[in-house]
């Protein structure tokens, strides 16, 4: 396993030169005793000794009084909020661990949006959604989504931040004042990608959906648990970046796969390193071939030691749910990209057969009834969906990304927009059955990967790690509100053959 790096010869993490200290203490100085001098300046030249030094020594302990409270504002963040305060902490939560999976490259509606238990769910089964093979042709002909989705697709989707631009707004260089997210681009972006132009059979796979039929375990989890049907990407680009923000809540101006996320060159503070520094004990389970798990993105981890004592093989993850040796936080990655993960090739029986897995060994472990397990997708793999991402949001941080479009012009991303919408469910004895989740009902914003990290923080007191965190509603309010359910399936249904 090549991932387990470590040794004096890493990179040591870069000093963080942009920071400041809000007054340079040459010049607190300066500017309290020209203060001072000017207003001493301006008293009656005949002002007796004993007065002039009453009033300099009324002055002196009220600018030094006025000094002092202004730091307390500063540093009681009354002047410049810091974003990574403390939220707001879930007392006597019944969940001790959380277990999180992130499948690969599919969008909502391939996956959920064929799913028909419950007719609240934003799908496709009762809507109508085409898109035209040239989204600049008006008279170009329509291929609309159908439930014709195949175990394995013939072609993987661009999925990068240029292709998703073409895909949500019809144009390699969206200017969100005149172009809308209509959703539109898919089709296109798909012939174009794969040198398809004439073959619209081929080029719907990219809009085409699964049945219940199709997803029987995925289809067993939202019924039985809870479905979000507008939680979105954190990055409308490839799967690393967005692995980085649901673990770290930024990418640090990374938006592709780059050699960086292979060499743990990532410097930023990783929820890994905030659980080490508190005492939680964490795992990341690995299934990875030819990639560093997502733990292994971060400098600090191989400079802790972490590389070699919290990264483990999955079927370490089977024994420790046996044994109810799982650690509070598990994270894992599957195998990408050839069998189990869903993105292409990847068989969607295989898929499921991976979840099935994880699904029934946490359902026979002692743990399981102080447990939540999230299934997420990292992103939406060039496959289409008909909701909007959220524009205008906060970046994780100020690093821009620029790439070469299609057209052989750079565009450049501000991280300033979420991804496209994913399946994402909460599957717990402590959540309720069937139910569908939409937009938070009492939070601002969406719900999106680093949703995640905003619950963590609050279900174990960490402080909120970037402004996108912050930004993003928290699901605490969702759990625990019915009770400990009895009636948890032990086992889901086999996968499907087609």
């Amino acid at each position: 396993m090549n991932w387990l790096r470590g040794g004096s010869a890493e990179p040591q993490p870069r000093a963080a030169e942009d920071e400041q200290p809000l007054l340079d203490e040459d010049e607190e100085s300066r500017c309290s005793s020209q203060d001072v001098e000017s207003t001493i300046k301006q008293l009656p030249r005949k002002t007796s000794s004993k007065r002039r030094i009453i009033v300099l020594a009324v002055l002196l302990t009220t600018s030094i009084i006025s000094l002092a409270a202004a730091i307390y504002l500063l540093a009681s963040h009354t002047l410049f909020p810091k974003t990574d305060h403390r939220t707001h902490h879930i007392k006597d939560s019944p969940i001790k661990n959380i277990v999180i999976l992130v499948q690969e490259n599919l969008s909502f509606d391939t996956i959920a949006g064929g799913l028909t238990y419950n007719p609240d769910i934003d799908g496709l089964v009762n809507r109508t959604f085409c898109n035209p093979a040239n989204v600049s042709d008006p008279k170009s002909p329509k291929v609309c989504a159908k439930p014709l989705g195949k175990n394995v697709a013939a072609d993987d989707p661009d999925h990068s931040i240029a292709g998703g631009n073409q895909q949500v707004y019809g144009t390699d260089h969206p200017d969100l004042s005149i172009h809308s997210p209509d959703m539109h681009g898919f089709v296109t972006e798909q012939i174009r990608a794969h040198g398809i132009e004439g073959d619209l059979l081929r080029a719907g796979e990219v809009i085409n959906y699964y049945t219940p039929d199709h997803v029987p375990v995925f289809n067993a989890l939202a019924e039985n648990f809870l479905l979000f049907d507008k939680w979105f990407a954190a990055v409308p680009g490839p799967t690393n970046p967005n692995r980085a923000y649901l673990t770290s809540g930024t990418s640090h101006g990374h938006g592709f796969n780059d050699r960086a996320f292979d060499v743990s060159a990532l410097p930023q503070v990783s929820i890994f390193e905030q659980l080490s520094a508190a005492n939680i004990s964490w795992i990341n389970y690995s299934n990875t071939t030819g990639f560093a798990p997502d733990a292994m993105f971060y400098r600090w981890t191989v400079q802790s030691g972490h590389s070699r004592t919290s990264i483990k093989p999955i079927h370490q993850f089977y024994t420790d749910a046996r044994t109810g040796n799982l650690p509070r936080f598990t994270w894992i990655n599957p195998e990408c990209c050839s069998y189990t993960s869903f993105h292409p090739p990847s068989p969607i029986n295989l898929g499921e057969g991976f979840v099935k897995s994880i699904y029934e060994a946490l359902r026979a472990s002692p743990q399981w009834n102080e447990t939540l397990f999230i299934l997420t997708f990292d992103e939406h793999g060039g496959f289409a969906d008909h909701v909007p991402p959220p524009e205008n949001v906060p970046p994780g941080d100020e690093i821009p990304y620029t790439e070469v479009a299609g057209d052989g012009q750079p565009t450049t991303f501000h991280f300033d927009r979420l991804g496209i919408r994913v399946p994402t469910l909460l599957i717990s004895p402590w959540v309720g059955r069937g139910v569908v989740e939409h937009s938070p009902a009492r939070q601002a914003g969406e719900y999106t990967h680093t949703s995640i990290l905003k619950y963590v923080a609050e279900l174990w007191g960490l402080d909120i790690l970037t402004p996108r965190v912050e930004w993003s509603p928290s699901f605490g309010d969702l759990i625990g509100l019915d009770g400990l359910r009895g009636d948890t399936p032990v086992l889901l249904p086999e996968p499907a053959d087609f």
